[in-house]
C-alpha cells in the first residue's frame, strides 16, 4: 500500500508519497517546500521539523 502524508498548505492538504521525498527546503519559520522525485515542489504551510517528524514517523511505520 502507497504511504500517504497529509501536509497543511495554503488552501488545505497536499498528500505526499512518503518514498518519493527527496528534501525539505525551509523558507522561513511558518513554512517549507517539499523537494519530490521528478522536480515536484510542494509548498507547505507549517515549519520544516513538523514535517520532517510527521514522515519519519510514517516512514516508521507509526502513523499519527
Amino acid at each position: 500500500m502507497i504511504q500517504l502524508v497529509a501536509l497543511k498548505a495554503l488552501a488545505g492538504l497536499n498528500y505526499v508519497r512518503v518514498d518519493q521525498v527527496i528534501a525539505i527546503s525551509a523558507t522561513d519559520p511558518t513554512k517549507c517546500i517539499v523537494i519530490m522525485t521528478g522536480g515536484i515542489s510542494v509548498p507547505c504551510s507549517e515549519p520544516a521539523k513538523d514535517v520532517i517528524a510527521k514522515l519519519e514517523a510514517a516512514s516508521s511505520g507509526k502513523q499519527e
